[in-house]
């Protein structure tokens, strides 16, 4: 039996499963991109709050002495110069950016799976066939704007 007549039984299982495989992909883009964007908020916001927390240690002292503001400022300088908060920051910005995606985008990866585990023809054409009515929906809604109300316009 040739390559080119296993292909042809199963054509329709295969193009199915590469729908499935195409929303994945589109999805598993979406999620990292957005995980390096939440990766980067995070790490500075967190970075941000620490050097405002150790700069007012800088600014009040219980007692006036030289040598503990010396100190403060010092640590103060040391938490500016560090860079290892932001690298596990930035690592949990990513993940909840990631997951957040994925959790926005459970339909179409239910779609997609279902396509893509589905040992039969007739399931894998069903989340197939479910991908792409979703993704006609979002094209329509999001893409086109059919549907969605004007903020800019109050009449419509």
């Amino acid at each position: 039996m040739s390559f080119l007549s296993k292909i042809g039984a199963n054509a329709p299982k295969l193009i199915a499963k590469g729908i499935g495989l195409g929303t994945l992909g589109i999805i598993g883009y979406d999620a990292h991109v957005v995980g390096k964007l939440q990766s980067e908020v995070t790490a500075k916001s967190k970075d941000a709050n620490a050097s405002a927390d150790f700069f007012n240690n800088t600014m009040y002292l219980d007692t006036p002495s030289t040598s503990k503001s010396k100190l403060a400022k010092f640590v103060f300088n040391m938490e500016l110069e560090q860079n290892w908060r932001s690298f596990f920051n930035s690592s949990i910005g990513y993940s909840k950016g990631f997951g957040s995606m994925l959790v926005s985008n459970a339909i179409p990866f239910a779609l997609s799976s279902i396509a893509l585990l589905s040992k039969s023809t007739v399931g894998s054409w069903i989340g197939a066939a479910g991908s792409l009515i979703y993704g006609g929906y979002v094209f329509t809604k999001d893409v086109l704007g059919v549907g969605r109300h004007n903020d800019l316009n109050p009449k419509f």
